[in-house]
């Protein structure tokens, strides 16, 4: 009876406790919200990427990418559009004013488009609109807005102008809608007057709100995506190693090299992983040509670099078409540049292997065939018969020489009439008579 009066107390003081203690804290909805506006470029893919990843690691429970854009660069957009596809936050595309172009293609990757009263969206026909850059994009489009519950036909018909869209384009026009156009075709879930009101409609209204802007880190980002700039610093790695071989142990050049390759891999939407195995490759490139330069003549070393450095420039710069033109683009301009700046540099042990640095001048004592055009018309005396060669003498000189007919005899004053090359052709001098 004791043991149950003790286990009674023991559970009503546990359950007293239990009472007293604080309710558990639910957490409030918060939403992050990007702004997009201007041309689409790569510091606009910089500054998603870095939006999206806050929300990520500080648990919002949804991301507001705010659009008015006439478009921009296709390439820039389909990262973005990759990066909001991938998102496990969920994604709102809020339309202020016009979703245009590679604007309509961001606002189609969000899974939920709600637009502003008077805001329009698509008119996405590439530039230039070529047969395959617009099957390629309309496909974009396609899988785009099937995969988040929007029209995949109204999507075509916002690229492809040659199918229309009933009621909406007549063919050969390309198909651009208004917000209350675009709710009819289950292209948006409705119009907002305000970003609050919108959020509303997913019961987001009393959400807190964080709004991320684009910053300096996004702008260099984005210069660092620029092809051009790409280009010159593929030129500026593969000249830095051009003039480390060249120098041979300096180490300026690898230095250089690798500089460089850190600021194109920083530039990249490569994942963790990816971006490691191309680190290490690029590593082990400048590693190997090390090698090579440490024990020129192996030339194993120096292949596995090459081949390693390329590969890895290559999937740094994207894998694509582009990533082509420009390693192409960047190693002409390197072999102008070390042309240019490679002759005011110290040589190596192994460039002078790799080159020709021993010249045959006539100041080291080298000449070419003999020069026996001085001799044209010349006098001189045959040293032995000319049968029909022989030798011949022309002032101090003996020099080999061929007679103009049979044969000439020894001690004949002879003339040279004919030289081509080496061979030297003579015939007899003409006797002279004293005049009667």
């Amino acid at each position: 009876m004791t043991f149950l009066l003790r286990m009674i107390t023991a559970a009503v003081l546990f359950f007293s406790l239990a009472a007293a203690a604080p309710a558990a804290v639910v957490q409030a909805d918060s939403v992050r919200v990007l702004p997009i506006s201007g041309d689409i470029d790569g510091s606009q893919a910089a500054f998603i990427q870095r939006g999206l990843r806050q929300a990520a690691e500080e648990g919002d429970t949804a991301v507001v990418i705010t659009i008015n854009t006439l478009g921009g660069r296709v390439d820039s957009a389909l990262k973005i559009r990759d990066m909001l596809m991938a998102s496990d936050v969920p994604t709102i595309a809020y339309v202020t004013s016009r979703a245009w172009s590679a604007g309509a293609l961001i606002a189609l990757s969000c899974r939920h488009i709600i637009m502003a009263p008077g805001s329009s969206i698509g008119a996405a026909e590439p530039i230039p609109n070529t047969e395959k850059n617009i099957a390629a994009l309309k496909a974009e489009f396609s899988a785009t807005a099937a995969q988040n519950g929007h029209n995949p036909g109204v999507a075509e018909a916002m690229v492809d102008k040659s199918q229309g869209y009933p009621d909406y384009a007549e063919p050969g026009k390309i198909l651009a809608l208004s917000d209350g156009q675009a709710k009819e075709l289950n292209v948006s879930d409705g119009s907002a007057d305000t970003l609050s009101e919108a959020l509303a409609l997913y019961s987001l209204g009393d959400a807190s709100l964080t709004y991320v802007d684009k910053d300096w880190r996004d702008d260099v980002v984005g210069i660092l995506q620029n092809p051009y700039v790409r280009t010159i610093f593929v030129a500026l790695i593969i000249a830095a190693l051009l003039a480390e071989i060249k120098m041979a142990g300096i180490g300026a050049g690898i230095a250089t090299a690798f500089v460089f390759g850190g600021l194109l891999l920083l530039s990249g939407n490569e994942s963790l992983a990816d971006g490691l195995k191309i680190v290490a490759a690029f590593l082990v490139s400048l590693l190997c040509i090390g090698l090579e330069l440490a024990s020129p003549g192996v030339g194993i070393f120096g292949l596995a670099g090459v081949v390693l450095l390329f590969g890895s420039l290559f999937f740094m710069l994207g894998a694509t078409y582009e990533a082509v033109y420009i390693l192409a683009g960047g190693t002409v301009l390197a072999i102008i540049l070390f042309y240019i700046v490679g002759k005011h540099l110290p040589k190596s042990r192994l460039f002078e292997k790799l080159t020709l640095k021993n010249r045959s001048t006539k100041e080291k004592g080298y000449t070419a065939q003999a020069d026996y055009s001085k001799y044209l018309y010349e006098r001189g005396k045959t040293i032995t018969i000319l049968r029909p060669s022989g030798t011949i003498r022309i002032g101090k000189e003996r020099v080999d020489a061929v007679a103009n007919g049979t044969f000439i005899g020894r001690d004949v004053i002879v003339r040279v009439v004919k030289v081509e090359g080496s061979r030297v052709v003579v015939e007899p001098e003409p006797e002279r008579h004293p005049k009667p």
